[in-house]
């Protein structure tokens, strides 16, 4: 029924563009095409390769109305992979089927014009080199991925691909095989099934700089592997570690979170004593990949200016439900720092160095204290300009961040929407979002989705 439902649309898209007099040859690629899609999670890759002619505005304005049209009445998201593509939800006998219409090029193999250009020589590749019982290794580990929280190579994720799947197992055989093989992972090991390397690791670290460095088969300048964080890379390593040691089916299902209560909240708060903010935004107009690259953007900008400022920040994360809740949270070893601080200058042997840190402090309507000598070097104490975190994000409001590194498309939200929330007023916004409590729950819980109880 799902390959079936998948024809269906293929054809829709075929239909509209003959009708829109567009030359295009529509495929059916992705899991269901390659017969490795798992069961609830059933996704078709609808590809239209169009002239290498057109332009990737042309791509966009002509071919993304035709998949919008063939998808109708089914509502559709833009995304965002090199350029933008359309994803919708379509229903079929006994599920959902979520379908993803992406323009590319028609190009020969090595004659690439945009990164999607190689779905199709990957569908052919996978099919060629899988075996019949292969199939269901690779629903496998495609399932280990998403139950510890590491399949999607979406930019929210930043994890393992379908593709990048397959390829484990057409280089490793069999499920067990592939998470041996990160089992022993270190920074010296990549995953080269053409073997177009040959062993030259030098070669390969001088060529791809990501942690994870999986070549890809049908374009060996390629990392399959370079949207893949650090952090999810040894997640992976981590889980297959436990899951070797005492293998449980728990790894294949991802968890139940039961949203956090406000009282669970206030009550975290009692025994971490520690500062926790939020910044809450409204509604950001952009495609959603795109949303949370400037979301993590501006997390990274934030976290920069309260170090700098002296707060220490233990941990940070983005959250966001894609429509009008937009969240940065930090939590702060204490989000209140004392007035003043030490700040040590240069040795006094040091004669230039001296005369200039003494005239920039001397007079300075900031400095309390000094410039003293304290053994062989210059010394003051300074009044510092902020001592409440939670005022300091306020500061940024008003010029939107762009001065201290808000990503663009922030900016105008920043200005007009953003609140600061701390402590027990961050409860608040747990309570009116089960979703948002559920995401508080694991980011104050801090393990690893699979780390036994």
């Amino acid at each position: 029924m799902v390959r079936a439902r998948a024809e269906e649309i293929r054809q829709s898209v075929e239909s509209e563009s003959r009708k829109s007099k567009v030359e295009a040859e529509v495929r059916l690629d992705g899991s269901v095409a390659k017969d490795t899609w798992v069961r609830g999670y059933e996704e078709a890759d609808i590809f239209m390769r169009v002239s290498p002619q057109l332009t990737k505005q042309q791509l966009r304005n002509i071919c993304l109305p035709i998949a919008k049209r063939a998808l109708s009445p089914s509502k559709t998201i833009e995304r965002f992979a090199e350029h933008p593509y359309v994803e919708s939800a379509v229903s079929f006998p006994g599920g959902t089927l979520r379908v993803n219409v992406v323009p590319c090029y028609n190009v020969q193999k090595g004659d690439w014009h945009s990164a999607t250009d190689r779905t199709p020589y990957h569908t052919e590749y996978v099919r060629s080199h899988l075996s019949e019982e292969q199939h269901d290794e690779v629903r496998l580990l495609k399932a280990f991925l998403r139950g510890i929280g590491g399949y999607g190579a979406d930019i929210k994720t930043g994890g393992f691909s379908g593709m990048i799947s397959e390829t484990l197992i057409i280089a490793r055989g069999t499920f067990r095989s592939a998470l041996e093989s990160f089992v022993e992972w270190n920074e010296d090991r990549y995953i080269d099934v053409e073997n177009y390397y040959d062993g030259r690791m030098n070669e390969v670290r001088k060529i791809f700089r990501e942690p994870l460095v999986v070549i890809d088969p049908v374009d060996k300048g390629r990392n399959l592997g370079a949207a893949v964080r650090a952090s999810q890379l040894w997640n992976l390593v981590a889980a297959s570690r436990v899951f070797s040691s005492k293998p449980s089916a728990a790894f294949f299902f991802e968890p139940k979170i039961r949203p956090l209560t406000r009282f669970e909240f206030r009550r975290q708060l009692n025994t971490r004593k520690s500062g926790i903010l939020c910044i809450r935004l409204g509604r950001i107009d952009a495609v959603v990949d795109i949303l949370w690259s400037q979301l993590y953007r501006t997390q990274r900008a934030l976290v920069g200016l309260l170090e700098s400022s002296n707060f220490v920040v233990m941990k940070s994360a983005s959250w966001s439900d894609e429509k009008a809740f937009n969240a940065l949270i930090f939590e702060l070893e204490s989000s209140t720092i004392p007035a003043t601080r030490k700040h040590c200058g240069p040795p006094i042997s040091k004669r230039s160095e001296s005369s200039s840190f003494v005239s920039k402090h001397r007079e300075n309507a900031s400095t309390v204290s000094g410039p003293s000598i304290e053994n062989d070097r210059w010394v003051v104490i300074k009044r510092r300009p902020f001592t409440l975190a939670k005022t300091l994000l306020r500061s940024v409001f008003r010029s939107g961040g762009a001065g201290v590194g808000v990503a663009p498309l922030l900016i105008r939200e920043f200005k007009r929407s953003a609140k600061v929330y701390e402590g027990s007023e961050v409860a608040e916004l747990v309570s009116r979002n089960s979703d948002f409590g559920k995401f508080m729950r694991t980011f104050l819980d801090g393990r690893p989705v699979w780390f036994a109880e």
